[in-house]
């Protein structure tokens, strides 16, 4: 009798561990994948920089000379950034129009409408936060991070 006990004990810790995990998942991971596309893997715009600049800034005490040299570091490290991301940009752009373009062709007509809607709803929403329609929601907030192909077309 003591050996089921166990037995179900440990039964009811898995499932209450995998229930956990699902909701976990099912609530943090779209948010997530939203976030998670190809874009430049440096903010180009001055502002992320220093708005990197002012959180390292904030959370690790740093000195003035510090954070003159993280301030050359960063800009240095931008330029480099963009001279490597400018040729990738147009194939990364092609593939996304590709990748479209083949979900579109497996869909129904009213999921295609759909999506068309949800794809001219985003761009709404680009032109009201003050975006270029297309240009990556990560484009404007990353600081450092490396291109990961997008899931949210």
């Amino acid at each position: 009798m003591n050996r089921w006990r166990i037995i179900l004990a440990a039964a009811i810790i898995f499932c209450t561990g995998a229930a956990t995990g699902a909701l976990v998942v099912r609530t943090y991971a779209p948010k997530v994948v939203k976030r998670t596309h190809v874009s430049q893997p440096l903010p180009i715009g001055n502002d992320r920089r220093q708005e990197y600049l002012s959180k390292l800034d904030r959370e690790l005490t740093l000195t003035p000379d510090q954070r003159t040299q993280i301030e050359q570091i960063l800009a240095a490290s931008q330029k480099r950034m963009k001279e490597i991301w400018e040729p990738l940009e147009p194939q990364v752009k092609d593939e996304y129009k590709r990748t479209r373009r083949e979900i579109s062709d497996i869909l129904t007509p009213d999921q295609r409408a759909k999506m068309d809607k949800w794809r001219k709803e985003g761009k709404k929403d680009e032109k009201k936060e003050g975006k270029a329609p297309g240009e990556p929601e990560e484009k404007q907030k990353c600081c450092a991070k490396t291109p990961v192909l997008e899931f949210c077309f």
